[in-house]
């Protein structure tokens, strides 16, 4: 019943979905119309609140870039390709293979979102070409939605940004609410059950989503399927110059610098993962993995071609977080929510109204800023659990990544997929999510 179910989502979304980059045109005159409509900003206003916004996620997107194609050069090396190789062996039959990247691929988007992205998507690339090599046919889109179940459960885990605010001392609402401790979030026993029911039934779930018949191998995208290896044997370096260039040492040093400061770092911050840290972790890691400086360059070089769609999409989204929060749509949202609620059913309602915010801001820090001063004002007056409420944001966040295609920017352009391809089986996901994130919330 579920196959039949996923193909048809699958079909839908093939028909109906467009392009990313022409969703997000759609999305900014969407917000522009709807903002003139619902809020008091005049054209002229919003037209000035969409570039301040515009620019706004830049350097975001540059992290973004890097945490791609750092990623994917270590994934060239043949010390990576070996352990990959080795470990996509073990599943012999396509819904095992699914069932447990899907796993593998929410645990680590659980404990690092970022991490778990670009490791979840080159993981599942390597598995389905591991796969085609030995002649067992598996559906590669939703290996694709498989990988991106990394983005499933972020928000309730280690790297959840509205968590992780409220506990920082003088964060933006620290006059208001004071800090509020992990154990009121994260590590609520609530957040932890419901995490732990998700991470076991939802690769379940996507496993029996895998189609018997119209399977679409890996070999009908833009992947390449064959591994080259490293040649073994390569021109003697003549000059100084290509001694240079062809001189691992530099790379040992530069990556010993990296590793010396990571160590630093860990010993004093303990594993605090943010975007920069894990950059330079993946640069480090790959330049002491590559032979020498051009094989890096050359590998960084071939994964910048997929990045396109972040560079292009990112600043955009900035533009609709701009009108959104500038604008006081976001607030309109979620006041409309609000009048609703009580001091229980709060966290709820913050839930559904992140679900509906998801859509204009994908970005859980920039949502956050957008309804997290209101849902947290109504929090104090109506005497509900300033965590849990949090949590309910969180959460319409986090599922929202099922219909929002946003976050599978970097996989798609690592597993060479388009977004229309997975978006249908991360379709059903929602489906099942949404009411086991809602009935925690609301029986809490």
């Amino acid at each position: 019943m579920l196959e039949t179910y996923g193909a048809r989502c699958e079909r839908f979304v093939r028909s109906y979905m467009p392009d990313p980059f022409v969703l997000v045109l759609l999305l900014t005159l969407f917000t522009f119309g709807l903002s003139l409509w619902v809020t008091s900003a005049q054209p002229s206003h919003l037209l000035r609140y969409w570039n301040a916004g515009f620019w706004e996620l830049l350097s975001f997107a540059m992290q973004m870039v890097l945490i791609v194609v750092t990623g994917e050069a270590i994934a060239e090396t043949r010390f990576v390709q070996k352990i990959l190789s080795n470990l996509c062996a073990i599943p012999r039959a396509p819904r095992r293979a699914i069932t447990g990247l899907a796993f593998f691929s929410i645990l680590l988007g659980w404990l690092h979102w970022g991490f778990g992205l670009v490791m979840a998507s080159l993981a599942g690339r390597e598995l389905a070409k591991n796969l085609h090599k030995r002649n067992i046919s598996i559906h590669y889109p939703l290996v694709g939605a498989a990988a991106y179940m990394s983005m499933l459960l972020w928000h309730a885990g280690t790297t959840a940004s509205a968590p992780l605010l409220i506990n920082t001392p003088g964060h933006f609402l620290f006059k208001e609410i004071g800090l509020v401790p992990l154990s009121q979030t994260i590590f609520l026993p609530t957040n932890l059950i419901v995490s732990a029911v998700l991470l076991v039934t939802t690769p379940l779930v996507i496993g029996q989503l895998l189609p018997r018949r119209n399977v679409r191998t890996i070999d009908e995208f833009d992947v390449e399927i064959a591994v080259t290896p490293t040649p073994s044997s390569e021109e003697e370096p003549k000059t100084f110059a290509e001694k240079l260039e062809k001189s691992y040492l530099i790379n040992a040093l530069v990556g010993a610098m990296g590793f010396t400061f990571l160590l630093q770092y860990f010993r004093n911050e303990g594993l605090n993962l943010n975007h920069n840290i894990v950059n330079l972790l993946f640069l480090t890691v790959g330049m002491l993995l590559h032979r020498n400086p051009l094989s890096y360059a050359r590998a960084i070089t071939n994964s910048v071609r997929g990045t396109s769609g972040v560079i292009l999409q990112f600043p955009f989204y900035g533009g609709i977080m701009g009108m959104m929060r500038d604008a006081g749509l976001g607030t309109e949202i979620a006041n409309l929510f609000v009048q609703f609620a009580n001091g229980k059913s709060l966290p709820f309602f913050a839930y559904m109204a992140s679900v509906v915010t998801k859509l204009f801001i994908p970005s859980g820090g920039g949502e956050w800023a957008v309804e997290g001063p209101v849902m947290l004002q109504a929090a104090k007056q109506l005497h509900s659990p300033v965590g849990l409420t949090t949590l309910g944001i969180a959460y319409g966040n986090m599922v929202g990544n099922m219909f929002q295609p946003f976050w599978a920017i970097p996989l798609l352009s690592i597993m060479g997929l388009k977004a229309r391809d997975i978006m249908g089986y991360c379709l059903v996901i929602f489906l099942f999510t949404f009411p086991v994130l809602a009935i925690a919330l609301w029986t809490t």
